[in-house]
């Protein structure tokens, strides 16, 4: 869990402090051959790897709150990737990127209240 206390919340604040740099290195990675169609593949995994920490959630052994963060951290990585693949223009991009700043910090501060809990 504190891996995804410190890896969601450096990504939360470089995408809230920086969000125009973070939108113009998307884009300059957005321009090399078949990288919308790779970005879409990687989404694509990115939700596999969600919906099996979402079916072991459900699990009988699986009702731990570590396994939920399993799955909305994926989840959060591959609308990131989509999104950003659909729409791969500067505004689009520096709006993304403040918005999933904000969800994984709040994805953060969320694990490092569950860690103090248990």
């Amino acid at each position: 869990m504190w891996f995804v206390v410190v890896v969601a919340g450096l990504a939360g604040v470089v995408r809230v402090l920086l969000p125009r740099r973070l939108a113009e290195l998307q884009l300059e990675r957005f321009r090399a051959d078949n990288s919308l169609a790779k970005a879409r593949r990687r989404s694509l995994l990115f939700v596999v790897m969600a919906v099996i920490f979402g079916t072991f959630y459900f699990m009988p052994w699986g009702r731990q709150t570590w396994i939920a963060v399993g799955a909305i951290f994926p989840l959060l990585g591959g609308a990131e990737t989509f999104f950003q693949a659909q729409y791969p223009t500067l505004d689009a991009l520096v709006f993304q990127s403040r918005l999933l700043g904000i969800l994984y910090l709040g994805l953060a501060a969320a694990s490092y209240l569950l860690l103090t809990r248990i």
